[in-house]
């Protein structure tokens, strides 16, 4: 700004230059702030950008462009003032002859001076140091044709290539074809501010964004139309753009390698609003892998490793691309996406594997741990586990929410959809042979028990279901799982540790992919959080101690302590001095309460489970008739 003060100021009162044989006759008006004189523009044209033209050159928005309506800033602004015989708004092929030179002074327009006279208003880029901002340039440019060759492509350079930037965030391929032309769109990188920088959904937070990363923050955020993402996205990887994970997320700590894409699309996958979106999505993750990339094999590992113990019991956390491809929102096609990873690594899903293969270590990994001691910590890196699990519990619960909760936005178009979705899922999987006799006869007692239910859903129910219809939902894929429990290879848990890594199963063989049901999950634990974090039905809850203990932590989510005072104590009772009668130990032993919990294999239902619960909370609390000591 006040380089073009201090230029012009030079050029108060008269001045005469002959330059590249145009003659100028120019005064400034310091109280008026205008321009005048006499000029014979070196291209005779006085011609005024169209909003074409500004569409094709700028990406304008599109807002009609005059001489009056684009400010060069002078201090406030430079007034341009229009002679009466220039409409600004008529077609600009008219104007492509205007009278030489006007015998009087008049005032003089900034797109009647010729290109040296701005460029040293401005300062010329590439060569002076200091030069006027793009923005000001560019009004400068939109009234001058002759200095928008000369500034166009330091234009689409500058601000670290803002222009494609942009370009990629809204997705306009005609933007991103300029940047092109004029070698500005290069895979680069953009540093992020500290606060309020990055808005994608990642595990770890950008620090710095790629092109693919600000495409794919712009869909997220919905701020683009999904095909036009998808038009960006060929566009970027016909180009060769980077594609793989970024380099600020936890894989890096352990790897050197990645071949596969970022997690954050598949995470995009679980905030879906629509099925327009999903399908944009999935479609978006089929083109990614159709040019070479992986889906990611494990996700969110840094994350699930920093849960405590309980929390990790807990559905939620998407962990694998199959436990999103799984729900009813998902494809069945999307499986199929899936399964080709499997396939370009030639895995036979029927074989089993003590020494883990090359080609599967590769894609699982290596993850760092870190543990902090009182005096000291503990940092080493660990091979992932080559194989996966796939807990039912998590899988049918997933479904549930699909059918039953109001907060997810995928309802079942007609009655029986989900069961219908999950039929086309089982069979995939049949037909790439990562199924056994037993798992195929687990998901296919799943959609066999869907289509039993009575219970209203979200699109059968007209008032919105309620905490019973839910809770009869749950009971009814938890009794179908029931009589699986009873098998060992079903009913077991996922030993690998991050310490001792695959330590009580080495020298096992390992199939490539597994569904069982975790022992260690507690499906009643799972519904009552449910019952909390559920706006509607958290009023409605009706137990002995009220609404006393439910509240809200430190994390966001509700909790019940009363309802954890009882169920945690059974784990913390103390065990209780006794002389064992009829044995010849004539010294006291300890026992411990024998009062716990039923598992939920024993076939009670929530509801049962609930008035258990009430009842020894009256007993040890209110009624007194149990007092144990503490721990």
């Amino acid at each position: 700004m006040t380089k073009v003060v201090t230029v012009l100021m030079t050029l108060l009162g008269t001045a005469f230059a002959q330059i590249d044989r145009t003659c100028i006759d120019i005064a400034f008006n310091s109280e008026t702030n205008t321009l005048s004189g006499k000029c014979q523009p070196r291209d005779n044209s006085g011609y005024i950008p169209s909003e074409l033209d500004l569409n094709d050159c700028f990406g304008y928005d599109g807002t009609t462009i005059t001489s009056e309506k684009v400010a060069v800033p002078i201090e406030a602004a430079v007034a341009h003032d229009v002679s009466s015989d220039k409409n600004p708004d008529q077609n600009p092929e008219s104007l492509s002859s205007v009278p030489e030179t006007s015998q009087k002074s008049q005032p003089v327009t900034l797109d009647l001076l010729p290109t040296e006279v701005l460029l040293q208003i401005s300062g010329e880029p590439g060569k002076d140091q200091d030069t006027i901002s793009a923005e000001e340039f560019k009004s400068l440019c939109l009234l001058s044709p002759p200095l928008s060759q000369v500034y166009l492509k330091f234009y689409y350079l500058g601000d670290s290539c803002g222009a494609f930037r942009q370009a990629v965030r809204s997705a306009n391929i005609k933007a991103m074809d300029r940047c092109a032309q004029f070698g500005a769109a290069p895979d680069t990188t953009w540093e992020l501010p500290e606060s309020d920088g990055c808005k994608c959904i990642s595990e770890r937070r950008h620090i710095h964004h790629r092109p693919i990363d600000e495409l794919l923050e712009s869909v997220y955020l919905g701020k683009v139309p999904i095909e036009n993402a998808m038009n960006a996205l060929r566009w970027l990887l016909e180009r060769r753009f980077d594609m793989k994970e970024q380099k600020d997320q936890a894989w890096y700590e352990a790897n050197t390698h990645c071949d596969h894409f970022p997690d954050f699309l598949i995470t995009m996958l679980s905030k879906s609003p629509d099925h327009v979106y999903t399908e944009g999505i999935c479609q978006m993750i089929k083109l990614i892998q159709s040019y070479g990339y992986s889906l990611p094999f494990a996700m969110n590992l840094d994350t699930y490793w920093h849960l405590d113990e309980r929390e990790r019991l807990s559905p939620g956390l998407i962990r694998k691309p199959l436990d999103e491809a799984l729900r009813s929102h998902c494809p069945p096609y999307l499986l199929e996406v899936i399964m080709q990873d499997y396939i370009r690594r030639r895995v036979d899903f029927s074989s089993t594997h003590v020494v883990p293969p090359a080609f599967m270590e590769s894609w699982a990994g290596k993850h760092k741990f870190a543990y902090e001691y009182t005096s000291d910590s503990e940092v080493f890196i660990q091979d992932q586990q080559w194989w996966k699990f796939t807990n039912l519990l998590e899988t049918t619960w997933g479904i549930f929410l699909d059918l039953v909760d109001p907060s997810t936005n995928w309802a079942e178009q007609y009655r029986g959809e989900a069961s219908d979705i999950l039929e086309q899922k089982i069979k995939i999987l049949a037909k790439y042979g990562i199924l056994n006799e037993i798992e195929e006869e687990m998901l296919g007692s799943i959609v066999e028990a869907m289509r039993s239910m009575t219970t209203p859903t979200k699109t059968s129910s007209i008032t919105g279901v309620t905490d019973w219809d839910a809770q009869c939902c749950w009971d009814t894929f938890v009794k179908t799982l029931r009589p699986f429990t009873a098998i060992w290879e079903v009913h077991t848990v996922d030993n690998w540790t991050a310490g001792e890594a695959d330590a009580d199963t080495w020298g096992d063989a390992h199939r490539y992919h597994r569904f069982i049901i975790d022992r260690e999950w507690d499906p009643y634990q799972m519904y009552h959080n449910y019952q909390l974090q559920n706006d509607q039905i958290r009023p409605t809850i009706n137990r002995p101690w009220g609404s006393r203990g439910i509240a809200k932590g430190n994390d966001g989510r509700w909790v019940d302590r009363e309802w954890t005072r009882v169920v945690r104590l059974q784990y913390l009772l103390p065990s209780q001095v006794k002389w064992l009668e009829g044995t010849c130990i004539n010294h006291p032993v300890r026992t411990i309460d024998h009062w716990r919990l039923p598992k939920w294999d024993l076939g009670l239902s929530y509801g049962e489970i609930e008035k258990i619960v009430s009842e020894r909370w009256t007993k040890l609390f209110l009624a007194g008739s149990i007092a144990p000591q503490s721990p």
